[in-house]
């Protein structure tokens, strides 16, 4: 059996005479091999060569201290104990080379085999588990580091102490600024933190907890959660290891999927109805065609009133059936590059009069750009411009104010609608995007419906967001 080598650096020499004495002790003689350095400089030397097993270091070197020591030796990486021989008394002293990183600390007056014994197998076999532990996180961190899917390390507070470069390329933040966030601003929703934590603090573990992920831009994202806790043993706190899978592309093809199936059945029966209704409406028009010309009628003031009534009204009815069936029908998309500035300025045109008309306060935050975009000009435009009136239409008190701004992220550029109006009761919002669905009066219900549709014909979405106040609707089109 291999001796442990000790290094003992201390300038006096009787109490290096003391200490060989101890270890000459038949308990542990055969233990180990003392070694003597008197001054400060050659110690630090020594330690830096890395040629002994532990350290013993008196506290006072001449000019310096073994705090120095160690602590110039924790900088340069040394993973040797080194234990810190101090005066009786001197607990202050203790303290601080226990904060710098020795392994020990021992009072000389106090010094004895087996104490000495005890305390030099203490540090080696601490030095040992962490030797292991450094060498579990290295791997860990290189795992950490190359994963493709974001990794994020907080705790019950929110506090987040690391996140890989996916997890900082996701949510768009530097380094610096994530360590600085609370992990509560990544939730689209407080409820979803909630229940997120609640969830792993009762069982330990999650696996697939379903939410909505917001980047720093403001873009959202589906997400599936898996993580677990585990005490961070450097700074002794629970962190919870969170592996977030993004299913915004997934999320959007099942959508796109139940909403193609829910178009080609409102299509069908569209028109359906619309057959249904025409016949008799052309029956009812032949009548008053015949009412309204007969000769002998055409001088009944009464009765031509009420032609002219029931004349408005099938004209309504008329009007209404070719919009429905306009709403659910696959029109062409005449592709061309547009600029989707131009195409919001020219929207907002468009709406300029309602604007005005309603004393609503525009708030516009475009980015600057020039970016062009491959899409129908006409049908794009005419969708923005159904989303603005629906905004526009919804606002009741003052101020009113309809905020247009834009994002660029994740390959998608997205005109975000906001408005302050009396947004929609909850449980119907599910029913927004629906044919005929309306707070409003007067108002046929079709306008979001085809708004929808011509969107999701472009392999865009778009996604309505209640709000405390208002409603706020974002149209993502695809980049590329």
């Amino acid at each position: 059996m291999n001796r442990v080598k000790v290094l003992l650096i201390d300038d006096d020499e009787d109490d290096y005479i003391i200490t060989k004495d101890i270890f000459s002790h038949s308990s542990i003689a055969s233990k180990y091999e003392l070694s003597w350095i008197d001054t400060f400089e050659k110690g630090i030397n020594a330690v830096l060569k890395r040629q002994y097993d532990v350290y013993l270091v008196d506290y006072r070197l001449g000019k310096h201290t073994g705090v120095d020591l160690v602590n110039e030796a924790v900088l340069s990486g040394i993973k040797e104990p080194i234990i810190i021989l101090t005066g009786k008394g001197d607990y202050q002293i203790d303290e601080e080379a226990m904060n710098v990183g020795a392994a020990d600390y021992l009072v000389k007056d106090k010094i004895d085999a087996d104490t000495l014994d005890r305390s030099i197998r203490y540090a080696l076999k601490q030095a040992e588990t962490l030797k292991a532990l450094k060498e579990s996180e290295n791997k860990f961190k290189i795992i950490f580091d190359k994963a493709k899917e974001p990794i994020l390390i907080s705790d019950f507070t929110g506090k987040i102490h690391d996140i890989n470069k996916a997890g900082l390329d996701f949510f768009g933040y530097h380094i610096k600024e994530m360590l600085v966030t609370n992990d509560r601003s990544l939730f689209y929703t407080q409820e979803d933190r909630d229940n997120f934590v609640q969830e792993l603090e009762t069982k330990g573990a999650v696996s697939d907890f379903e939410c909505q992920m917001v980047s720093s831009k403001g873009q959202v994202y589906f997400c599936s959660l898996s993580s677990f806790l585990q005490i961070d043993l450097q700074n002794m706190v629970e962190v919870y290891h969170t592996i977030i899978h993004d299913l915004t592309y997934r999320k959007h093809q099942e959508a796109k999927s139940i909403h193609e199936s829910k178009f080609s059945i409102s299509e069908h029966i569209a028109k359906g109805f619309a057959e249904e209704i025409r016949n008799p409406l052309s029956t009812i028009n032949l009548v008053l065609h015949d009412l309204s010309t007969d000769e002998a009628l055409v001088y009944n003031e009464n009765l031509q009133a009420g032609l002219e009534i029931i004349k408005a009204n099938f004209n309504s009815i008329n009007q209404l059936t070719k919009n429905f069936v306009s709403s659910t029908e696959n029109k062409p998309i005449v592709i061309q590059k547009t600029n989707i500035n131009t195409l919001i300025e020219e929207a907002l045109v468009e709406v300029g009069d309602l604007i005005l008309g309603h004393r609503i306060v525009l708030e516009k935050h475009l980015l600057p750009t020039d970016l062009h975009l491959l899409i129908d000009k006409k049908q794009i435009k005419k969708a923005l411009v159904n989303i603005l009136v629906n905004a526009i239409e919804s606002m009741e008190n003052y101020p009113k104010v309809l905020n247009v701004s834009t994002i660029n992220d994740s390959g998608f550029y997205s005109i975000l609608v906001e408005d302050n109006g009396k947004g929609i009761s909850k449980g119907s919002e599910h029913q927004i995007f629906e044919p005929f669905f309306t707070t409003k009066k007067d108002t046929e219900g079709l306008g979001l419906t085809e708004a929808e549709r011509t969107v999701l014909a472009h392999k865009g979405s778009i996604i309505f967001k209640p709000q405390e106040v208002g409603s706020l609707f974002v149209i993502q089109l695809p980049i590329n």
